[in-house]
């Protein structure tokens, strides 16, 4: 599927972006249709509830020299029944629901994944393009900058040895700028690959996302994997599963009855066929301590002239009118080498399947108290950027009306607001971490990664200390520089279930 076809109106919001990459991954189209083999598995095992019905026809014809011709054919409608099997049919329909529900949350595991690393490269390139614009309009300070030393120069105000001189500022300043321009292009391609597009593919996303962001601080009371955590039910069905094989190794000695029968018509000379013959037959099979039994017995009638039974591992026998029957078993001793290794490998299973539901809840404890952390010092750290940069920002335009009394030179108001723009840079680092940690904290809460107790994405503008930044610092420059960077209103948000009818 081409980009053209999921093109959002205008440029990509976060939601698009999400959207497309759920459409384009591969393995997640997979998932989808491998989740339509299991009614067609679990419709062929209520089969063996229903009773097996089949035409059957043979003949046998002889034409030799020197002794009669004969000529037989038996054609015979034919049914069985499972009567009893242990329960193995019933165990092997719930082992299909079992795994039916695993792919499920495997699913819901590779769609979660999807989105959070669709999301964390989407909120990365927002952070790049901002910081990016910051450099921008410190470019633009810095030209002026050069313009007046050239007019200087010219005006034999300054010397003109400095002309092609460079300070340290500068030079630093240049190369953070190419830096910043390369982690921008990257961001850009991290996000592409996380939505499956081509490299060369354009994708422009909506500005103002700060915009639309309210972050709350982060909670005191403990947190909580969700109790319905994919991972969670996954390893619980595992265990449902192990449990069940283990059951059908302990209930392997259960026999199987099967009940049949026949009805048909036989003869000796052609089409139409003259008699008629009808019969029921009873099959029985058990394991024995390794060991097999199997027992068949078969009553017919034939109503005239001679006839054929076929006895199982004796062949053809031929018989007359009236009742016919036979009965036949076998003993194999000690003919199940494999029963031994089928026990050890349920109970390896069963104690594999434990091991890993423990590792996994270790994991998942670890790792949500570990992003918890980093929550509370991403969040610590931003408000203490957040208040050194309203301050200082009060204090850059004291140091404006100092250069312009003559008070400071050029040189030393640029280091001051050099401070300012280093610790803007801080606090927008600090503002996409915290709300990129706690994207990966909700997903193992089980909330929604657009509104939960983190931060919250409004339809509409939203105004923050943050945006208010932002705009206070817009003000210093033409407002034609950021009228690109208005928000637009939120789309439909993907939720963490594709269908409407699952729950977490």
């Amino acid at each position: 599927m081409g980009l053209s076809t999921v093109k959002a109106n205008g440029h990509f919001l976060w939601e698009d972006c999400i959207w497309i990459g759920l459409e384009r991954n591969a393995q997640f189209k997979l998932e989808k249709t491998k989740s339509e083999l299991f009614p067609i598995l679990l419709r062929e095992k209520w089969k063996q509830y229903l009773p097996k019905l089949g035409v059957h026809y043979f003949g046998i014809f002889s034409r030799n020299r020197e002794q009669m011709d004969q000529e037989y054919r038996d054609v015979r409608l034919q049914i069985q029944q499972l009567l009893y099997d242990g329960g193995e049919t019933e165990r092997e329909k719930q082992k299909i629901e079992i795994k039916q529900l695993i792919q499920s949350e495997e699913k819901k595991i590779l769609r979660e994944k999807i989105i959070q690393n669709i999301s964390l490269a989407y909120l990365n390139l927002n952070k790049r393009i901002l910081i990016e614009s910051i450099y921008d309009l410190r470019l633009e300070r810095y030209q002026l900058e050069i313009k007046k030393r050239n007019l200087e120069i010219q005006t034999n105000l300054i010397p003109h040895s400095e002309k092609n001189s460079m300070k340290q500022w500068e030079v630093d300043f240049i190369a953070k700028r190419i830096h910043i321009q390369i982690q921008k292009e990257n961001a850009y391609l991290e996000l592409k690959s996380s939505m499956f597009l081509d490299p060369n593919d354009q994708l422009g996303l909506e500005p103002g996302i700060t915009e639309r962001i309210e972050i709350f601080p982060p909670t005191n009371s403990p947190i909580e994997v969700d109790s319905n955590h994919p991972i969670r039910k996954k390893n619980r069905l595992q265990m449902e599963l192990a449990q069940i094989e283990e059951e059908a190794v302990q209930n392997d000695w259960k026999p199987k009855l099967v009940l049949g029968g026949y009805f048909g018509k036989n003869g000796n000379y052609g089409f139409p066929l003259q008699n008629e013959i009808y019969g029921v037959s009873l099959g029985f099979q058990t394991n024995l301590g390794g060991s097999s039994f199997n027992s068949n017995t078969q009553n017919g009638f034939q109503s005239d002239g001679n006839g054929i039974q076929r006895i199982p591992g004796y062949g053809p026998q031929a018989v007359g009118p009236g009742e016919n029957a036979f009965q036949s078993g076998s003993f194999g001793f000690f003919d199940e080498n494999g029963r031994e290794k089928k026990r050890f490998d349920s109970r390896f299973s069963k104690l594999q399947t434990h091991l890993e539901k423990e590792q996994s809840e270790l994991q998942l404890k670890n790792v949500s108290k570990s992003i918890e952390l980093k929550l509370v010092e991403e969040y610590q750290k931003y408000n203490l950027y957040l208040e050194f940069v309203n301050s200082a920002f009060q204090g850059l335009e004291q140091k404006r009306e100092e250069k312009k009394l003559h008070l400071i030179t050029e040189i030393e108001y640029l280091k001051s607001e050099e401070e300012v723009f280093i610790s803007f840079e801080h606090l927008i680092e600090h503002y996409f971490n915290y709300i990129s940690y706690s994207l990966e904290l909700v997903i193992l809460l089980g909330e929604d990664p657009f509104s939960n107790r983190y931060y919250r994405l409004h339809n509409r503008k939203y105004q923050s200390v943050f945006t208010n930044l932002l705009i206070l610092w817009k003000d210093q420059y033409p407002k034609e520089k950021w009228k690109e960077l208005e928000p637009k209103l939120k789309k439909q948000t993907p939720f963490f279930l594709e269908d409407s009818n699952e729950i977490r």
